[in-house]
């Protein structure tokens, strides 16, 4: 594993941080122009993810950190219930981001196992 000396080090977080400017561009796709309660809870869920990653690595301890990590993988689930209703209410094409917030739900929760059980 490589030396994690400050935030931008951590991959998880370039990711999400990635993920999220992509969430922000779909939010203005023109069907989804009047769902402004949706397009709202998207954004803020998507950007809950790369801001509990940080929250977390500003913590003292690796606990504190995997709690927050936890708190990151509760928003891209939600994100995730979000992409799934567009797919099939407004039958707008999601499978790419979800594949990438997948990933991404992977890599987290392996990272905060690690710091579970990092002595």
């Amino acid at each position: 594993m490589t030396k994690i000396t400050r935030l931008a080090d951590l991959e998880i977080y370039q990711e999400s941080l990635k993920l999220t400017a992509i969430i922000y561009t779909f939010t203005k796709h023109v069907l989804l122009a009047k769902e402004f309660s949706l397009i709202d809870q998207m954004k803020r869920a998507s950007l809950s993810i790369p801001a509990n990653i940080s929250e977390g690595y500003g913590r003292n301890t690796k606990k504190d950190f995997a709690q927050f990590l936890s708190i990151a993988l509760g928003s891209l689930n939600e994100l995730v219930t979000y992409l799934d209703f567009i797919e099939l209410h407004f039958n707008l094409p999601t499978t790419t981001f979800k594949e990438q917030y997948i990933t991404l739900s992977k890599r987290i929760y392996s990272f905060r196992t690690y710091l579970f059980n990092f002595k």
